[in-house]
């Protein structure tokens, strides 16, 4: 499961009483200055590599760099002139690989690491692994808020690179001489230590090397902690070293998060400081995993897994699939081990069930990588599944729109879809009136049985006297499944203060706090004082159970979503109830189990859709785009007229005679009249006021369409 993650905090522009009756204030103005985390990678080929790097620590003498270029030199102690805050770009002298890509350049920043990309972090940023900065990869030796100092007794800082060895074997190394471990620009109290990373031709091998320090003046304790580690494409890719103030420095473990840091005291042995010999080695993975996991052709016994093929080029792949969310390990057998290309088929599962499947490189003699991070999780179709509808596909002049009839037309049971898998729910009913299209255009129909559409939770956001605002992962709303359902759609209010475009996540966790349901979708922001509603199209099946929960995970591009809070509880008027289908009990903001029930805040997620129904596979159809129709399709453009139009109780049909027979339908695809006999004029004054369809079947085989509007 792509796994995205939040930075933000709550805001309104008035207070909101909170379960425990605090009173808590936000300024509107502090939701501009809030940042989204990125987490869909710049580069999908080589994402969540990071983690597959080992790590090693060793012990070898400090050697400093000989002719080594100068990049910035420390010319005074105050915080403008002691290289507090400076960042410069290097270029490499060899193509260096680092998590899958290769660079020929980098940016050193004087607090104490490196970036690779394009995007370079700002002088004064300080927390290069659990930063939100877009770059595409960070090595950092000493992370955080550091400088150095001017001529303290005979020395003076400045960072450097250079070049050691012979190619292909060659070292790039870049050296931070005479820091701080802070930043200060006190002279009284200097405390001073040098450190470098070191790049590896070739092999790509990354290592940081620190070299003993000590007071040049003063004695007073020097304490915090350091970043210290590699980093991907965003703060969710980390492999870093943590320890704790109890800890010695030297002892450092993996860390657990991106914000693991290793604490030091520039007094005593505990945590301590750098020896002068110590080496941190990251060796990257010669197997890397694949990623872009997706399902298609899903029916309700098998389901087709595709993935990216691995830049490693493996032989084969492994892929292991469960009932269960667990994660598998490096020990876990897998269920169908080396398969050749791209995609396989899982056959021989059990209908209306939940799956999850993780993929692997196979690079042979046992040198596999590890499981992707990207779980694909999936539902097998419902059993005895309708057939999938017969459809033709049509031609229509440019800028014009076309209407698509399934076979049979009796039935309003049809889905019509932007995509074969996935996409977006165009329409509900029959025929489908398409958008005025300029390019030729693909659709899909299914049918299905059951109920679809029952509208259910808030229906939309009112403003009247409602709050605005975004929260964390765990804001949500709670529900049961009181038997086996289909959450279809909902709508949402993306906000962004520059209408820009972006990605939004939703997810179904369970009571456990596990994601059954996942879907990423692209969304538009619009102003908080304007918001615009966009209906988002699920299609999560969901199993009769108590305390769901339906959250944003993460969001690219906008700054939020819009949600609603009154003082008063009870005022959105929980539960939300569809008899023996769904119970929408209340709005949370704490994680699960506990979800704390909040009646008073409505979260987001506005006209749930739900439904039961079973649906067949999709048909496809194409509508073909042309400025020059065929002669038959020209011939018979104007050849049947119905007028007047709009009309009171009749339209007048020129040259019936040309035509077999024709259905009437209503605005939801619903037949009015079926079978009509065509004659001049045709009486329609039983009809309610609205908007028709006549599909008109003519003598020759050929269809039309013709709207009507009965006034």
């Amino acid at each position: 499961m792509k796994k995205f993650y939040l930075l933000k905090k709550p805001l309104k522009v008035a207070s909101i009483k909170r379960n425990h009756g605090k009173d808590i204030r936000f300024s509107f103005f502090k939701f501009l200055t809030v940042l989204a985390v990125f987490l869909l990678s710049l580069n999908e080929n080589c994402k969540a590599q990071i983690i597959a790097y080992t790590f090693s620590q060793s012990a070898s003498a400090y050697t400093p760099v000989a002719n080594e270029t100068i990049l910035a030199a420390a010319t005074d102690n105050t915080a403008t002139l002691n290289l507090n805050s400076v960042v410069s770009a290097v270029n490499i002298p060899f193509a260096f690989s680092f998590n899958g890509n290769s660079y020929t350049s980098l940016n050193v920043s004087s607090n104490g690491f490196i970036t690779f990309g394009s995007v370079a972090p700002s002088p004064f940023y300080t927390s290069p692994i659990s930063g939100t900065t877009a770059y595409q990869g960070a090595i950092s030796a000493w992370g955080r808020d550091i400088s150095s100092f001017y001529n303290i007794s005979g020395k003076t800082g400045k960072i450097s690179y250079g070049v050691t060895g012979n190619a292909p074997n060659r070292e790039f190394i870049i050296q931070w001489t005479n820091f701080r471990p802070n930043a200060s620009t006190v002279s009284t109290i200097v405390y001073s230590f040098s450190f470098q990373i070191k790049l590896k031709e070739t092999f790509n091998i990354i290592q940081i090397a620190y070299d003993q320090g000590s007071y040049l003046a003063g004695s007073t304790t020097v304490n915090g902690t350091a970043e210290i580690g590699i980093r991907g494409a965003s703060n969710a890719e980390f492999n870093n070293r943590l320890n704790p103030t109890t800890a010695a420095f030297t002892t450092s473990g993996a860390g657990t998060a991106s914000t693991s840091a290793q604490a030091f005291n520039t007094v005593g042995t505990v945590p301590g400081m750098p020896p002068a010999d110590l080496v941190y080695t990251w060796t990257p993975p010669s197997c890397y995993a694949p990623t872009g996991i997706s399902v298609n052709n899903l029916t309700s016994v098998s389901a087709n897994l595709s993935w990216n093929a691995s830049a490693s080029s493996p032989g084969g792949y492994d892929i292991y699939y469960s009932t269960s969310s667990t994660a598998p390990t490096s020990s876990t057998a897998p269920t169908f081990s080396n398969v050749p290309g791209t995609s396989y088929q899982i056959n021989n599962l059990n209908p209306l069930t939940t799956y999850y499947a993780w993929v692997r490189s196979n690079c042979g003699n046992g040198n596999v990588s590890v499981w992707s991070l990207d779980t694909m999780i999936f539902t097998t179709k419902c059993s005895n599944p309708p057939a999938a509808p017969a459809v033709n596909g049509t031609t229509i002049y440019p800028n014009h729109q076309a209407i698509l009839t399934a076979n049979p037309s009796s039935s309003a049971n049809y889905s019509w879809y932007d995509a074969p898998n996935g996409g977006n729910l165009m329409f509900t009913g029959n025929p489908f009136t398409t958008p005025a299209l300029t390019a030729t255009t693909n659709y899909y129909v299914s049918t299905f049985t059951g109920t679809s559409g029952i509208q259910t939770g808030r229906p939309i956001y009112t403003n009247g006297g409602a709050f605005t605002g975004f929260g964390t992962t765990n804001f949500g709303l709670v529900f049961d499944a009181l038997s086996y359902l289909v959450l279809e759609s909902v709508t949402v209010y993306p906000l962004s203060t520059t209408s820009s475009p972006g990605t939004l996540t939703i997810d179904v966790i369970d009571s456990n706090g596990i994601i059954v349901n996942t879907k990423t979708v692209n969304v538009v922001g619009a102003p908080v004082s304007a918001p615009v509603a966009q209906t988002i199209n699920l299609d999560f099946p969901i199993f009769p159970g108590t305390n769901y929960k339906l959250r944003p995970r993460g969001y690219t591009g906008i700054d939020g979503l819009l949600y609603e809070s009154n003082t008063t509880a009870g005022y959105f008027g929980y539960p939300y109830n569809v008899q023996n289908l769904i119970d929408i009990k209340y709005a949370t903001l704490t994680a699960a189990p506990t979800n704390t029930p909040n009646t008073g805040l409505y979260y987001y997620f506005y006209d749930w859709k739900v439904g039961n129904k079973c649906e067949s596979a999709r048909s496809p159809v194409t509508v073909t785009v042309s400025s020059i129709l065929s002669t038959s399709e020209a011939d018979r453009k104007d050849t049947v007229k119905m007028y007047p139009n709009p009309f009171s109780d009749a339209v007048m049909i020129d040259r019936p005679e040309l035509i077999s027979t024709l259905g009437i339908f209503d605005s939801s695809g619903k037949v009015v009249m079926q079978n009509v006999k065509a004659e001049q004029k045709l009486i329609l004054s039983h009809l309610v006021p609205g908007a028709y369809v006549v599909q008109i079947l003519m003598k020759d085989g050929t269809r039309q369409s013709v709207k009507l509007i009965k006034k």
